[in-house]
């Protein structure tokens, strides 16, 4: 069984200012990064991270999912960015912006974090705040009045989207079968 957390933003203050990244850090679309997406975020959820992929093809599949429209709404570019490291030209983060269309249990459309992520040896330097943030002031510019996300518990990113404002609108309980 999955059980998460919806959470959502609402975009009614002044447009968030997108802290600078680290000196050796540089943004690129996330179309160019996406050869790259599914070893990054198989490293970045590792053992005993509640939305670990199980394996790389397993990763790899999620990310086919994912950026083809198969898994929660068209992808929106430019809010969905990879950060590389610029000498190793390796994805050390990223984020995945979707459409999400209305749902009946009370979404009216909009966009959606369907993927955010930082490799280990890149946590803990902002770079998770940093692209949260780059997508808020995003979908503010655009004239969104709300953004969301799902959280699995025990994430330890629910408290990184607490603190950029985002509060729970339901809770969602998967059973998945074999």
């Amino acid at each position: 069984m999955r059980h998460g957390h919806d959470m959502v933003l609402d975009l009614d203050g002044p447009t968030p200012t997108v802290p600078a990244l680290p000196v050796g850090l540089r943004v690129i679309g996330v179309t160019e990064a996406a050869p790259r997406l599914p070893a990054a975020s198989f490293l970045a959820y590792g053992s005993g991270h509640p939305d670990a992929p199980a394996s790389l093809a397993e990763a790899e599949a999620r990310w086919q999912e994912l950026l083809f429209d198969r898994a929660v709404g068209p992808v929106l570019e430019p809010p969905s960015v990879a950060i590389i490291d610029a000498l190793s030209n390796e994805v050390v983060g990223a984020v995945v912006v979707t459409r999400l269309w209305p749902g009946s249990w009370g979404w009216p459309g909009g966009p959606w974090v369907a993927d955010i992520f930082v490799v280990p040896a890149h946590q803990r330097r902002g770079l998770g705040r940093s692209l949260l943030i780059h997508t808020v002031a995003w979908a503010h510019a655009a004239g969104e009045s709300r953004i969301g996300l799902t959280v699995s518990e025990g994430n330890p990113a629910q408290r990184l989207y607490a603190s950029a404002g985002f509060h729970r609108r339901r809770t969602v309980f998967v059973l998945e079968t074999a």
